[in-house]
């Protein structure tokens, strides 16, 4: 009696189905296979639908899923993420930058094409990915939509070849209802999560880069083919000819990511023969390992690299430039180089570990300061050069130190007081891509400084190289000294002029 009162209902139910209409029925199984299909198609296309497509220097990698609202995502890991409200299809569109190619990132910029080539090959380019992007949705929507017949065990081969093309077609309806509807103006007012909250000046990079890059790189090719004959004119002068046994440093700061400074650099310290290249910091601008590679052409120079970190930088920074770039670190401890003895700390902002606040907050620059001043009192000998990426980090030495080296401030300046002369390189990568945001640029610019190898050394000279913010013109400008790098010397200032020596402008001099 117990089996017949379970089996009853569920032989009921079978024969209110077998009573329904037979095209009832089909219409009901075609529906589901329908449903069955796009929704293969849509997992399918989520899971699978990744691409990754190249354009010159840049690897982009595309992928789609199901979204609230239609926007298009640009993704920079770890930086953050750019959104807009693109399209109405309830698609979300992942643009994210994968890699870039150092060397072919330096011959967009040192040989960038006409704006018009470029946007030519870039919109030809983007019609070929959206072309194949589609198609390989197509066919992976197509092959998700066999779920359903899997799923309902189908055996008439009629379902096998309508729930591929049931899947397909929705997947080809969505994306061309998708490029209809997208309105790329919608990036005029774009959203922002991540670090790149704070910077606004993206904005003015895409809407600037174009005409930019091209002056650039057009300057920068000038420039390395006369600053020999620059350089050979100014030493005809008696005045300010160094001795024989005087060495050059190069003194760079402030790359940030910029590819072209590292043929600017490499290009001054081969032209002027320097014994050391010495870098005041954020050679990045978020302290990512994947920015380290923008710059890793440093590797090349033949003469020892000095690194002291700047505000922008990290721990991963610093392990970059000694794994990769070969070079020495400045981090509370004296180096000795060619005889000359430098001391130098990080800044505070740089000790973290990948991306995060650049801000250096005013106590951490006092508990810097005081740490500094407590290193040059414990060091005995004294320094010979201080090396730091804040000049307010210094600031406690002036009248103590002989020469102080720093940056941060993106402007070159060269200062004299209490015996102590503070030299800023400035931004030798041109402050990296925030020269976009001014309309007259900001100057690349490092200085070059001429030490004697007396006992003790004495500083003769800096030569201050400076491209101006427009690229119009480029300048060579010395300033004579006879400063002994040793506090129990004398000091002897020599008249120096304070001008340019020789201006370079446009293609003639």
């Amino acid at each position: 009696m117990a089996e017949e009162t379970l089996t009853e209902p569920v032989s009921e139910r079978r024969a209110s189905f077998s009573r329904t209409p037979r095209w009832l029925r089909g219409i009901g199984f075609f529906c589901l296979l329908f449903l069955l299909s796009i929704m293969g198609a849509g997992l399918s296309v989520t899971l699978f639908g990744s691409q990754t497509y190249r354009w010159r220097a840049f690897e982009v990698r595309l992928s789609i899923h199901p979204a609230f609202r239609g926007e298009t995502r640009l993704v920079f890991t770890p930086l953050g993420e750019v959104r807009a409200a693109t399209h109405q299809t309830p698609l979300a569109f992942n643009i994210g930058l994968q890699n870039v190619s150092l060397d072919g990132l330096k011959k967009l910029l040192l040989k960038t094409p006409p704006k018009e080539e470029m946007e030519a090959e870039l919109h030809a380019q983007m019609r070929r990915i959206i072309v194949q992007f589609s198609l390989r949705l197509m066919l992976i929507g197509a092959l998700g939509g066999l779920i359903a017949p899997l799923f309902l065990r189908a055996k008439r081969a009629r379902f096998w070849v309508l729930s591929p093309l049931f899947g397909g077609a929705f997947v080809v309806a969505i994306f061309v209802l998708t490029l209809k509807t997208f309105d790329g103006q919608a990036f005029n007012s774009p959203q922002y999560t991540g670090s790149l909250q704070q910077a606004d000046w993206v904005i003015k990079l895409v809407r600037e880069a174009f005409n930019k890059a091209n002056t650039l790189s057009d300057r920068l090719r000038h420039i390395a083919g006369d600053i020999n004959r620059l350089y050979g004119r100014i030493n005809t002068l008696e005045s300010v000819r160094p001795d024989e046994d005087a060495i050059q440093i190069l003194h760079i700061s402030d790359i940030h990511n910029n590819p072209a400074a590292v043929d600017f650099v490499l290009e001054l310290a081969e032209r002027f023969q320097v014994k050391m290249v010495i870098d005041t910091g954020d050679l990045t601008d978020f302290g990512s390992p994947l920015e380290t590679r923008l710059t890793s052409g440093l590797a090349q120079l033949k003469v020892p690299y000095l690194f002291v970190a700047g505000n922008h930088d990290s721990f991963e920074t610093v392990d970059a430039v000694r794994r990769d770039l070969r070079g020495m670190t400045l981090q509370d401890q004296p180096v000795t180089v060619e005889g000359l003895r430098f001391l130098g700390i990080p800044d505070p902002s740089s000790l973290r570990h990948g991306p995060g606040s650049v801000d250096t907050s005013p106590e951490g620059i006092e508990a810097a300061r005081t740490q500094l001043q407590t290193l040059f009192d414990q060091t005995k000998p004294p320094p010979h050069i201080v090396c730091v990426h804040n000049p307010r980090i210094a600031s406690a030495l002036m009248g103590k130190a002989r020469l102080i080296l720093c940056g941060h401030m993106h402007r070159v300046s060269l200062e004299e007081g209490q015996g102590t002369v503070l030299c800023n390189a400035g931004t030798t990568g041109a402050a990296g891509l925030r020269y976009l945001d001014r309309v007259e640029g900001v100057p690349l610019t490092a200085a070059i400084l001429t030490i004697s190898r007396s006992t003790p050394p004495r500083l003769l000279a800096i030569d201050i190289v400076a491209l101006s913010g427009d690229f119009n013109e480029y300048t060579i400008t010395r300033r004579t000294f006879n400063i002994p790098l040793a506090e129990d010397q004398p000091m002897l200032n020599l008249p120096a002029p304070r001008g340019a020596l020789y201006t370079r402008k446009g293609a003639d001099w």
